[in-house]
């Protein structure tokens, strides 16, 4: 009772604070980070060529100004999002941009690769901080019948801003030198972090417990690990020195996952995890990003391999992914808030299979509207489940524990992406009999049937992962709701 108390104050206060501040200013300051941080993962990646040729280095070393990002991305997330919680979201979103943009500048004036990576991981950990509290900030000042269209929107300004990064930086690229990828980021950084000094409601910590070191770094060992290995495979480089980094990665989780259990106030609050819908929720965030990126990887080697399309053409129809996905988005935000969010995550999984399969049946010979159609299905799909699901997780929560959550699944959302860049990849130069790259480059590509194989075998694989996602969601609904009934008979016998 008394936490129930404490949770209504503090939602009363805070709605006293935001009550001068229109809620769309207040998305309007939010959404430019969350665009941000995913637009310069994928500017960047495009350039990687040119910043080994400019630095004279190899180009898996020049790698690592896209991976060391990403790193400072996932390991900053929940830190950032328990700091929040700590001295509050404002704080930590306006000194986001500043971070940020301090980043972005450096990264443009590197005179080296190495001064490049470390403001690539500056640059990470800023886009970390905004990851962290964007939806926990429209979650608590927003009005729960408009919060999932909000919820939509920032869902869409993700995949767009990590899907319109690669052309984007290819155009740049083809006209300027690199550091104009840095520098056409400046004026947004500078607009965004006004809008966010002057219309992010003001909000206290709700937390003043200390910072669990230990645990932050057996979750930065794991975590670091891991993601190197799969982004070593992914490129399609082996050695027997990474499963010995991926086995330090794993003792460390597991050491870590006992950690917290023990710890008071552990690094992850792993009871933020005990509803199912929550953990329900973000095990979809990783399977549909992991799908959507896979797809994303994989279909320009058919487009340009199988197909022989243009580079333009293949750009074109790549882009219906996320103009789709932004168009839907908020659309399926404002149903959400209709009809519930759970009949709309439904809804987004079943034609999210349906997409998957179809990319899964196209052949050598398939016309360019077949292609089409199943990839804008993708967009739709994605569209729809995104932000409802979001509002899923984020309405089975306590006020104070938002701000972490937020990071929790910005982390699992980045980490869905990491594993479908590296499932795709891995699948393909598996089933080509070495690299894909070379396979498509290749004048006699004698290995088109097996690379089909390969194609076909992924998404079947896909779509498999997202129906028992579903499956799954629809069992914890039904026992959820049969939970409720007998609880509300027994309330009915006293």
């Amino acid at each position: 009772m008394k936490k129930e108390i404490t949770e209504t104050t503090i939602s009363f206060q805070r709605s006293i604070k935001s009550h001068s501040i229109p809620p769309l200013l207040i998305l309007i300051s939010v959404l430019p980070g969350s665009f941000l941080s995913h637009f310069s993962a994928g500017l960047v990646n495009v350039a990687l060529p040119d910043l080994s040729i400019v630095f004279q280095v190899s180009l898996s070393f020049s790698q690592w100004v896209v991976t060391g990002y990403l790193l400072a991305v996932m390991l900053f997330l929940p830190i950032m999002g328990k700091v929040a919680d700590m001295i509050g979201k404002k704080k930590i979103h306006y000194a986001g941009y500043v971070v940020f943009g301090v980043g972005v500048i450096l990264s443009a004036v590197s005179p080296t690769l190495y001064f490049l990576l470390v403001a690539r991981v500056l640059q990470g950990i800023g886009a970390a901080m905004l990851q962290a509290v964007n939806m926990a900030i429209i979650t608590e000042n927003y009005p729960k019948e408009k919060r999932g269209k909000a919820l939509g929107l920032i869902g869409a300004s993700v995949g767009v801003g990590g899907l319109l990064g690669p052309p984007a930086g290819g155009i740049l690229i083809h006209w300027f030198s690199w550091d104009v990828l840095f520098w056409i980021q400046i004026p947004l950084v500078l607009l965004a972090f006004v809008l966010s000094i002057y219309f992010v409601p003001n909000d206290v910590g709700t937390k003043k417990n200390s910072f669990d070191v230990v645990g932050a770094f057996l979750f930065g060992v794991g975590i670091i690990s891991i993601v190197y290995v799969l982004n070593q495979i992914g490129e399609g480089i082996t050695d027997s020195t990474y499963l010995l980094i991926g086995a330090i990665g794993i003792i460390s989780l597991i050491l870590f996952s006992f950690w917290v259990k023990k710890f008071p106030e552990p690094f992850i609050n792993m009871t933020m995890f005990s509803h199912p819908f929550i953990r329900t929720g973000l095990i979809i965030i990783v399977f549909s990003f992991m799908a959507t990126f896979s797809t994303m990887v994989v279909i320009p080697f058919y487009l340009r391999g199988v197909l022989e399309l243009s580079s333009t053409l293949t750009g074109v129809l790549l882009m219906s992914y996320p103009l789709l996905l932004a168009l839907i988005g908020p659309i399926s935000g404002a149903l959400s808030d209709k009809i519930g969010s759970f009949k709309v995550v439904i809804i987004g999984m079943v034609l999210m299979i349906f997409s998957l399969i179809g990319l899964g049946t196209l052949s050598t010979t398939s016309s360019l509207f077949t292609v089409s159609v199943f990839l804008c299905l993708l967009g739709v799909s994605m569209g729809i489940l995104t932000s409802p699901n979001y509002n899923l997780v984020m309405s089975h929560l306590p006020l104070s524990e938002t701000g972490s959550m937020g990071g929790n699944i910005a982390l699992f959302r980045n980490l869905g992406m990491t594993l479908g860049t590296a499932l795709g990849v891995t699948f393909m130069n598996f089933f080509a009999n070495g690299s894909i790259t070379k396979w498509m480059t290749s004048t006699n590509k004698e290995n088109t049937d097996l690379v089909m194989i390969g194609f076909h075998s992924l998404f079947l694989l896909l779509a498999c992962f997202i129906s028992l996602m579903m499956a799954r969601l629809i069992w914890i609904a039904y026992k959820y709701q049969e939970a409720s009934i007998a609880s509300e008979e027994m309330e009915g016998v006293k």
